[in-house]
Parts: structure tokens; sequence; C-alpha cells
């Protein structure tokens, strides 16, 4: 028989991977594999070191580090104990999105991409949008779901961004990132048009983007004067 304890960890486990998939289906996740690895080889630059190697050596040292990165990461809790500052967690995920970050393909955050660059209309500007739900450092140690980025897109310079914690419990107020956006698990029928469910609804959809742009801009606008100080 489980203890309330082992209960309410079940439960708490359940809930987790529940809000993961919510997660994943509104604004996609990172490349969770090539992630594994790419985070092991920033953590541990000496063991992955390939100078001065054989085909044959090479090889199997490359195996030998996929294998110990899948080792390494084998479940979310050890992200925890491998603590990565926040841009250093940031270029990981950059490394391993999935897709085109200037078109992103779940249909939500699609939708929230446009309204946003359409908030920064101009020639001069570059956005790109990055995912990084999956059990990435910057999900796990950050409480970072994803965020936005724009670029002078003369020099390639960042100007500003926007973090964002996306969460289906409706008791939380209160995230590390910059916004936190609430979605009602019931909902996410209503926000997704890509498969022509019967269940979706323009309006909600609009009256929601329009809601979460706003937050957005104008925290990618108090950020961008808070760097100019």
């Amino acid at each position: 028989m489980l203890s309330n304890l082992e209960r309410w960890e079940k439960a708490q486990d359940r809930a987790s991977k529940s809000g993961s998939l919510l997660e994943a289906d509104m604004v996609g996740t990172a490349d969770v594999k090539h992630y594994k690895e790419t985070a092991y080889a920033t953590l541990y630059p000496e063991r992955c070191k390939l100078d001065n190697l054989g085909n044959d050596e090479r090889f199997e040292k490359i195996l030998k580090i996929r294998e110990d990165a899948q080792a390494e990461f084998q479940d979310v809790k050890s992200f925890n104990k491998k603590f990565v500052p926040l841009d250093k967690a940031m270029a990981l995920v950059e490394k391993c999105q999935i897709g085109n970050p200037e078109n992103p393909s779940q249909f939500f955050a699609h939708e929230l991409y446009q309204a946003v660059k359409n908030r920064f209309v101009s020639d001069k500007y570059i956005l790109k949008f990055f995912s990084a739900t999956g059990g990435t450092h910057l999900d796990v140690s950050h409480g970072i779901d994803c965020y936005f980025k724009l670029y002078d897109k003369e020099t390639g310079k960042e100007l500003t961004r926007a973090t964002i914690d996306l969460t289906q419990n409706s008791s939380k107020d209160k995230t590390r990132s910059d916004v936190l956006i609430y979605i009602d698990r019931d909902d996410r029928d209503r926000l997704d048009g890509s498969r022509g469910n019967d269940l979706f609804d323009p309006k909600f959809l609009k009256w929601v983007i329009d809601q979460e742009t706003e937050k957005i801009t104008n925290a990618m606008i108090e950020n961008y004067q808070k760097n100019k100080k």
C-alpha cells in the first residue's frame, strides 16, 4: 500500500507530465537527444575532446560520449544537479531547436509569433522564437518554457528578449520568467486550429493571442530599456 507521501509524489509526477504535454502541444520542444549530447559537451569539454584521434578512436569516443550523455541526463531530476547559467542555457537550447525559429511549426506558437512580429513591423529587425521544453536546463533550472528574441537585422546583435512560462495551474501566480501564460487543459483544442477540430474557436484564440502579445511586447520593451541603462 502506498503511503500518503508516495501518493502525493505520484500525483505530482502525473501533473508534471500532463503539463509537459500541454507545453509541447502549444510551443513544441527542443531536440531532446541532441540537447543531451550538446549539454554534456558543454559541461565536460575535456571529456569530449576529439583532437589527435584516429578515425577508429574518434568513432568509438563519439559513441561513448553519446552513451555517457544519455546516462548523465536520464531523467529530469538529474538536470537540477548540473546548474547552467542563463545565457549558456539559452545558447544550448538555440543549438537544439527543431524547425525554423522564424516560422514556429506548432499552431499556437506560430500565431503568437506572427502577432508579436506585427508589433515590430520593420525591415530593421528579426524576431525569433525558441522552445525550451523537453527537460532542458532552461526549462528545469530557470523555469523558462519558451522565449522570443529580437535582433538588429543589419548587425545580428540581440536587442531584447522576453521569456515565457506556460502553466495549466490556475493557482500559479509567480514565475521566474518575464511572462506567465495560463492555458487551461480543457482549452487546448479551442486554441488549436491545426487539426480542423470542431472545438477550435478562432475568436477565443484571437482574444488569448491579443492578451499574451501585449504582455510579451511590454516585457521586450522593458528589457530593452533596462539593457540601455
